[in-house]
């Protein structure tokens, strides 16, 4: 290994089962998880914290945004269809909901 190269590590979030602490630890793939947590006098179980991906991409030009499941290109407009049945909804409600309000006398 070269002097002052830095190798790429996962870090891994572990958070502490009885008293709640959350902390981050930098380990090889070959390193055992840490079983114990760090926090002062806890010395409690740990498991590790599964978390989504730091990484969102957005916009034209991803396979996810531009083409749904049946192949074909997405439209960004909604749908005329959709429009209108969240509309008719959203009116059945309001309808369907009645307030009396008693005049003060």
């Amino acid at each position: 290994m070269l002097p002052g190269v830095l190798i790429a590590m996962p870090i891994y979030e572990y958070e502490c089962n009885k008293c709640g602490y959350r902390f981050d630890v930098m380990q090889s793939f070959s390193d055992p998880p840490v079983k114990t947590c760090r926090s002062n006098g806890c010395r409690g179980r740990v498991r590790k914290v599964i978390s989504p991906p730091a990484v969102i991409f957005k916009g034209s030009g991803f396979h996810v945004n531009d083409y749904s499941r049946n192949g074909k290109k997405a439209s960004s407009a909604p749908k005329t269809d959709t429009v209108e049945k969240a509309k008719e909804a959203v009116e059945s409600t309001a309808s369907d909901t009645k307030c009396e309000v008693q005049s003060a006398k």
